[in-house]
């Protein structure tokens, strides 16, 4: 019993010790693909750039994506039910840094096709997965958006990745 108390008192004081900055920059270790989260909302398309995305499983496919809940787009998602997650190629920064933007009318420089749920894919991007969200877990100022994947494609195209707050390319080792 002393032992478990133990444990419990190292472990809590253990999480109180991590504080944001040092997560962040922990965090910038992970090497991730870039991608564009995009829905539709109020008669508007609407995307923002995010490497917060993961595979759940394969049968059925699902995956999930963390949204901040004071972004201008996570209403739209929560509301809409679709998303879509273009994971963007090695020649996609611009799109990438103009999705990362504040700018209104994102899709009006952007060329894209609208599926039939309503939710964007972007033109000349690596791979895309559409989604339709079947569960939403909210955790401090995020949601946790898991989708099942309704619809996919991919093309013979590198993605661009990023790692340590920089853009950058796959290269074989």
């Amino acid at each position: 019993m002393i032992a478990n108390i133990m444990r419990n008192r190292v472990d809590a004081i253990v999480e109180t010790d991590v504080d944001a900055d040092a997560f962040r920059s922990v965090m910038r270790h992970l090497a991730g693909s870039v991608t564009v989260i995009t829905t539709e909302g109020e008669g508007a398309l609407h995307g923002f750039t995010a490497t917060a995305v993961c595979s759940v499983c394969a049968s059925p496919p699902t995956i999930l994506i963390v949204v901040n809940q004071s972004t201008r787009t996570h209403p739209h998602i929560d509301r809409k039910g679709y998303f879509a997650v273009n994971v963007l190629a090695d020649v996609q920064k611009d799109i990438a840094e103009h999705f990362a933007g504040k700018g209104e009318e994102q899709f009006n420089s952007v060329r894209h096709v609208v599926t039939k749920n309503g939710v964007p894919l972007i033109s000349g991007a690596a791979a895309h997965l559409e989604c339709r969200i079947i569960e939403r877990i909210s955790i401090g100022t995020h949601t946790i958006f898991v989708g099942r994947v309704v619809g996919t494609g991919a093309e013979s195209r590198a993605p661009l990745v990023y790692h340590d707050a920089r853009y950058g390319q796959v290269a074989p080792i």
